[in-house]
């Protein structure tokens, strides 16, 4: 019995110790990823910030092409918020752009960004701001749905087959 309780000490030791060096693998790569993706928003970010020096507080729609939500945005703070989407959403610029051409709307959904950028504002302005409850103003963006990812990973209850949503259980 005395020889037994150290045993088992040593058992959980090394399964311990197994167990927290896989995750750390895993999470490293993880890291290591994320730290990627960071690096090349941050490397289109300077390029942009190089090519508009001295045009960091213009309205961002004198310097860039294209800018229907984020008008009267100076150019940094459009830079600034691009680049909080594509941390939000765990991309890079290319995700959303043309790399030769950022003003370009044939990559992807540039429709559904901005519905997703007045949906935010609309809930922010006129659910969010109402509620009384909170001692602090709640405010929603992008990250608190996606959460470093492309697509939410929850849509909502299924619809189910007589177009009635599910009731909530109790």
């Amino acid at each position: 019995m005395k020889l037994l309780i150290p045993v088992l000490f040593v058992i959980i030791g090394i399964s311990s110790f197994v167990s927290i060096s896989s995750n750390t693998k895993k999470d490293n790569t993880v890291i290591a990823w994320k730290d990627t993706m960071m690096a090349d928003r941050e490397k289109y970010l300077k390029l942009y910030r190089d090519s508009i020096s001295g045009k960091e507080n213009e309205p961002a729609e004198a310097v860039f092409k294209n800018i229907k939500v984020l008008k009267g945005k100076s150019t940094e703070q459009v830079l600034s918020i691009m680049n909080s989407w594509g941390h939000a959403l765990g991309v890079t610029c290319k995700f959303c752009h043309d790399l030769n051409d950022f003003a370009s709307e044939k990559p992807r959904h540039f429709n559904q960004t901005r519905e997703m950028f007045d949906m935010t504002n609309q809930l922010n302005r006129e659910i969010l701001a109402n509620l009384k409850t909170f001692r602090q103003p709640v405010v929603m963006g992008c990250i608190s749905c996606h959460n470093e990812m492309k697509e939410p990973p929850h849509d909502g209850p299924k619809v189910q087959g007589n177009g009635a949503r599910p009731r909530p259980r109790n």
